[in-house]
């Protein structure tokens, strides 16, 4: 069995990215070049296209890339994660700045960067107050829901590009629809560079999915562009692209951009952790690694506070990236330091490479990079297991599409809690009845629902969730009906309480009137297999003072013997050990 590495030390705990110089070897940097490359070669036309995304300069997403990869490779502890430009997080940043940008350029890069920044700030803050559990909210329908609308929604941006024409609409069906309208202004070189671009794409995909794709229709692309001159016949192009790195600098903008900004960063901010967490666990179990939640808050604010500081936007996991990462044997993250250096090399002497590039090539890689993203199956599995959250799946993703990515999230989010308050309220329970098995007897569920007692006189109820105000009604009508259908010989009720786990005012009520109401009946209320905590709350509200301490029991089947032996019941008992409940 492989050991684990010890736990890291010093200032190793705080930069796990430290350990990359003392397992340094020739051998692993050797495979991790070529990966590297070959991650380079995807990162080049996907950032620059996710900086057009995103509504700030293609080159930006080179920033972004070249900062998140840096302190990711320093701060994370995910061996395979590349982090940088990514569609979601562009499509969200394009959301939010844009209305608050209008049409200046200058401010729309200040808010986008500083946007960044105050990812990174939040995560931090939620670092401190280990706020990991936030994304529990985030259920898988919530997941496959919010990613197949932002998907489209990223389509759609690009549906634009694809034909020649510049809609005016925002919103996804409105450019459908206006898409649809004005098709007459195609312009149909524009349209076929498109359509070849997609098909190549998808074949050298099918072909082999470590095939750099991406740059070789980029490459094809630029080299088509100049051979044919194709900014003259009317094709758009990227045009100039600054040289240089870029520098350092504190966005321009004023307090009231901040809090303006807040709202949304905070979502990004959960989003992104949510996203980065679980890709991060996916790849790690893969590989017998771990991957620390709380790490994973500073690396995700260090990354995104060096994209905001070098006038980028917003830096997430990249899913393609680090699958090719992964695919290629990356080992560890000197892949993301090498890349970041070769993204150097290109801003310094190579960017004057992309200015023929046809802008319907990048959003072609856009488009393509999306599809892969629309999870059929996701959809079909969730629909095999609970219809509920299929359905909450295609509210999440309609919403995304209709009243924003924000609002969208919300909105599903709320009708998630309220699926859960449904369940909740609505728990399985089982009336219990005696099955003889290899050593003894035990208490299972009663799979008749007409029958009304475990045996004459007696009844065994087990309620499978704790027992609170949102289900405290439907508990007390369960055993109403119960106790009506058993008729007049009932003389005993055992609750078998092991499932419940919780316990609150409004349930230490209804079981106080439950009491009260078979005393008038001259029936008996006992408890089989109270918890710790459910003992003390049991003590605390009074009841067990109410229900008599000796009318506690540590198994159904220590009651059922204690009834037989209290009125005259009797049967033949093999085994007096604790029950085993189904």
């Amino acid at each position: 069995m492989q050991q684990s590495p010890p736990p890291p030390t010093g200032l190793s705990r705080f930069i796990p990215g430290l350990a990359l110089i003392r397992g340094f070897s020739s051998a692993l940097l050797r495979t991790e070049v070529v990966v590297a490359v070959t991650v380079f070669a995807v990162l080049v036309p996907s950032a620059m296209a996710y900086g057009d995304l995103a509504g700030v300069t293609p080159v930006a997403g080179l920033y972004v890339a070249l900062g998140a990869m840096v302190l990711y490779a320093l701060f994370g502890t995910g061996k395979q994660v590349i982090t940088g430009p990514e569609a979601t997080a562009a499509i969200m940043t394009a959301s939010l700045v844009g209305p608050l940008a209008g049409n200046d350029v200058a401010r729309y890069a200040a808010l986008a960067a500083m946007t960044a920044i105050l990812v990174g700030v939040l995560a931090l803050l939620a670092r401190v107050a280990r706020l990991g559990f936030i994304t529990d909210f985030l259920s898988k329908p919530i997941l496959v829901g919010y990613i197949a609308g932002t998907a489209l929604i990223v389509i759609g941006s690009q549906l634009g590009k694809m034909f020649g024409i510049k809609l005016e609409s925002d919103q996804f069906f409105q450019q459908i629809l206006e898409l649809i309208s004005r098709l007459d202004e195609a312009h149909l070189l524009t349209v076929a560079i498109g359509i070849v671009s997609m098909a190549a794409l998808f074949i050298m995909r099918r072909m082999r999915r470590a095939l750099p794709g991406p740059l070789i229709v980029v490459a094809l692309g630029i080299v088509a562009s100049v051979a044919l001159d194709l900014q003259a016949k009317g094709v758009a192009v990227v045009g100039p692209v600054p040289a240089g790195l870029p520098h350092l600098a504190i966005p321009a903008v004023t307090i009231q951009d901040i809090f303006a900004l807040l709202p949304g960063a905070l979502a990004l901010t959960i989003l992104i952790y949510a996203d980065e967490i679980l890709t991060a666990r996916a790849f790690a179990a893969k590989h017998g690694d771990k991957v620390d939640a709380n790490q994973e808050f500073i690396a995700i604010g260090m990354a995104n506070i060096a994209a905001g500081l070098l006038t980028g936007f917003p830096a997430a996991t990249s899913a393609s990236r680090t699958t090719v990462n992964d695919q290629m044997g990356g080992k560890s993250q000197w892949v993301g330091l090498i890349a970041a250096a070769l993204t150097i090399v290109f801003l310094l002497f190579l960017t004057p490479l992309l200015e023929p590039l046809p802008t319907v090539v990048l959003g072609a890689v856009i488009i393509v990079a999306c599809i892969g993203l629309l999870d059929v199956a996701a959809f079909r599995f969730l629909r095999q297991v609970r219809r509920a959250e299929f359905w909450l799946a295609v509210v999440t993703l309609f919403g995304v599409l209709t009243v924003g990515i924000l609002q969208g999230i919300l909105v599903a989010v709320m009708l998630s809690l309220v699926n859960v308050i449904y369940h909740i309220s609505r728990p399985h329970d089982a009336l219990l009845d005696d099955v003889d098995e290899r050593g003894g007897t035990v208490y299972r569920s009663v799979e008749d629902s007409e029958t009304a007692l475990t045996e004459p006189g007696l009844i065994v109820y087990r309620f499978d969730a704790p027992l609170v105000f949102a289900n405290a009604g439907f508990f007390s009508e369960r055993l109403d009906e119960l106790v009506s259908n058993a008729g007049e010989g009932l003389k005993c009720v055992v609750l078998d309480a092991q499932p419940i786990s919780d316990f609150d005012s409004t349930a230490a009520e209804a079981l106080e009137t439950l009491d009260a109401d078979l005393e008038r009946i001259g029936v008996e209320l006992w408890i089989a297999r109270a918890n710790e905590p459910l003992r003390h709350l049991l003590h605390v509200t009074g009841l067990t003072k109410r229900l008599g301490q000796d009318n506690l029991y540590p198994s159904v089947r220590a009651a059922v013997v204690a009834y037989h032996t209290r009125f005259g019941a009797t049967e033949s008992v093999n085994d007096t050990s604790a029950n085993v409940p189904a």
